[in-house]
């Protein structure tokens, strides 16, 4: 029963059609409590993205919201229950017209194969800030990119002030659903990692550092595909549920 996660970035893509605070008013305050009612998502957390933006290609420039809402079982998106909730009934006209119409969501599931949290504020979260890293390395280098990730630079990260945990996944499914026409992604990099810190800033001079290392620069250097985000949280939901326990490796 592996873990996962539930991973929803959004952005409108008609100002003149959708407002910010109605996008978020309808998603904060009806859309993700239509989704926690299943059973196979306990938890959810909601983000936005960092300002300013430390990169001006980063992912989270161009989709400003995240959603992750944790999965106890990632096979609970083959249940029968998550796919009869899916297309029980059709959408009101006026949510497809003044919502879906007007914006993007790029929906992805995940399995997660690391956890590495910090003992010391182990079962606490989510943090204030959130990394998100999608990466892809080149075919053929995977092993070395994973040692990389267990051996170098989560243990450098845990060092960073804030540091409460990695969560590292590999892609599942990759969708979009742009202005109401959904359509696979089949280019979305296939291992994902979050950074969690708290205080009241990122460590950005440790991750700068950390980032300099020989063989972090041959990891990055390389990569084929890079979807960085950096976010701020705005919302948690079930924060009781949130979370794995113990640490993982």
């Amino acid at each position: 029963m592996p873990r996962g996660l539930l991973w929803v970035a959004s952005r409108i893509v008609n100002a003149e059609g959708l407002t910010e605070d109605k996008f978020c008013e309808w998603y904060e305050n009806t859309h993700i409590q239509e989704v926690l009612v299943l059973a196979g998502f306990p938890a959810a957390a909601r983000y936005e993205a960092l300002q300013p933006q430390p990169d001006a290609k980063a992912f989270s420039n161009e989709a400003p919201w995240l959603t992750v809402y944790e999965m106890p079982d990632v096979a609970y998106r083959e249940s029968e229950e998550f796919k009869q909730l899916i297309g029980q009934s059709p959408l009101p006209q006026e949510l497809i017209e003044g919502v879906f119409k007007n914006a993007r969501f790029d929906t992805r599931f995940y399995e997660e194969v690391q956890c590495f949290e910090n003992p010391e504020v182990m079962g606490k979260g989510p943090a204030t800030y959130l990394i998100s890293a999608a990466l892809q390395p080149p075919k053929g280098t995977e092993s070395d990119f994973d040692t990389w990730y267990r051996k170098e630079h989560i243990p450098l990260l845990s060092r960073a002030p804030g540091f409460l945990r990695t969560r590292r996944y590999e892609l599942v499914n990759a969708t979009v659903l742009d202005c109401f026409e959904r359509t696979e992604d089949e280019k979305v990099p296939k291992y994902l990692a979050h950074h969690e810190f708290n205080g009241d800033a990122l460590p950005w001079k440790e991750l700068g550092e950390i980032a300099t290392t020989e063989w972090a620069k041959k990891v990055m250097g390389g990569l084929v595909g890079e979807e960085v985000g950096w976010y701020r949280i705005k919302k948690v939901y079930a924060e009781s549920e949130w979370g794995s326990v113990g640490v993982k490796a």
